[in-house]
């Protein structure tokens, strides 16, 4: 394909670049890929400071200005769709916005339900298989401080209502909402009222899939991203 067009793949809370790997290798032949980890996570874990969705908007806008990207398409899984919807809220930034898996109801009662799943105890007790992929991603002495920051991340996110209407309203670019057909995390009311708040926005399902992005047909997802990309 010649005049291949820029795509940034954004990772998820506690997540990290490498697991966009495949969606890069199955997208290289026609679209120049742009990856990278967020401060805190993957190869940047030792960058942790406390975090904010302000943070990370600064530091995509940061990256897109230092690589000269022209309204380059974005992706971003779960975290990553709130941190491009953000910045494209605040100023006109993508040609086309998709998301996956991203959750947009942050009420106080919701942050509280969430931080629960952000115990590292928990997790090395319940789910050790977990507490091992993160240590594998992120390093032994940097997962725990992680999982902390990003619960005091959900209590921001919950009390300044960053991504709120208003802003939403002012996104005037083409954006796909996609989710999980059994996302156990977020919902598809959810999912809905932000696509109806946005003024050029659809709504779809991936089906028999979760939150996870491993639990994800990689074939199902790259072909849904081909045709809204194309």
């Amino acid at each position: 394909m010649q005049n291949k067009r820029d795509i940034i793949l954004l990772h998820g809370a506690i997540g990290c670049s490498k697991q966009l790997d495949v969606i890069a290798e199955a997208l290289g032949d026609n679209y120049i890929i742009h990856r990278f980890d967020f401060p805190g996570h993957g190869s940047k874990a030792n960058q942790a400071s406390n975090f904010s969705i302000y943070n990370f908007v600064n530091y995509l806008r940061n990256y897109i200005l230092s690589n000269k990207l022209i309204k380059p398409f974005v992706f971003g899984y779960s975290m990553g769709g709130y941190v491009a919807l953000t910045l494209e809220s605040f100023e006109n930034t993508f040609d086309k916005i998709m998301t996956l898996n991203t959750k947009f109801d942050w009420s106080k009662e919701t942050a509280e339900k969430e931080k629960k799943m952000f115990i590292p105890e928990l997790i090395e007790k319940k789910v050790p298989h977990f507490a091992e992929k993160l240590i594998a991603m992120h390093g032994g002495e940097n997962w725990k401080r992680l999982l902390s920051y990003h619960r005091y991340l959900m209590d921001d996110i919950a009390k300044e209502n960053v991504l709120s209407s208003n802003l939403l309203n002012r996104i005037d670019k083409k954006v796909l909402v996609c989710r999980s057909q059994n996302d156990e995390m977020v919902t598809k009311v959810e999912s809905l009222h932000v696509t109806e708040k946005i003024k050029d926005a659809e709504y779809d399902e991936i089906e028999n899939s979760r939150h996870a992005i491993e639990q994800i047909d990689v074939g199902i997802l790259t072909k849904k991203m081909y045709q809204f990309f194309s």
